[in-house]
C-alpha cells in the first residue's frame, strides 16, 4: 500500500510566524445588544402536556379518566405563570443582579456604565 506511510506521518504545529492572526473584525463589544432573542416564545410544560394529551387519547377524550394528569400540568402552568410574572416584575424594576437573565433593555443599561474607547467606525 503505498499511501500507508503517508497516513501515519505526524503532523506536527504550526508556528505562529507562519500563520499571524489578521484581525478582520475590531475585537471589542459594540455599544448595544439587539432584542431580537427576547421576543422568542417560551414554551411551558411540556412534557406534562404531552402526558396529558396522551392519556386523553387513550380514554377518548373524557377528562373525568385523567385528573392526576390534568392536575400535574395546571400545577406545572401556575408555577410557570408566577415565575414569568416574577421575572417581569424584575425587569420593570431593572434591577440588574449578577446571575440573573438579563434582557436587552438591562444589558444595554449596563453596557453603558462601561463604554468601549472606539476609534474605528464599524
Amino acid at each position: 500500500m503505498r499511501g500507508t506511510p503517508t497516513l501515519l506521518k505526524a503532523r506536527s504545529f504550526q508556528s505562529e510566524k507562519i500563520v499571524p492572526f489578521q484581525e478582520i473584525l475590531p475585537l471589542a463589544l459594540k455599544g448595544k445588544v439587539s432584542g431580537k432573542v427576547d421576543k422568542a416564545a417560551n414554551v411551558a410544560c411540556l412534557q406534562e402536556m404531552a402526558v396529558l394529551f396522551a392519556c386523553l387519547k387513550k380514554n377518548e377524550f373524557d377528562e373525568s379518566l385523567c385528573p392526576k394528569e390534568i392536575s400535574t400540568f395546571k400545577n406545572c402552568y401556575q408555577i410557570f405563570v408566577d415565575s414569568e410574572s416574577a421575572k417581569k416584575v424584575i425587569q420593570q424594576k431593572n434591577i440588574i443582579a449578577p446571575g440573573r437573565d438579563l434582557n436587552s433593555r438591562q444589558l444595554n443599561k449596563y453596557l453603558k456604565n462601561y463604554p468601549n474607547v472606539k476609534d474605528k467606525k464599524y
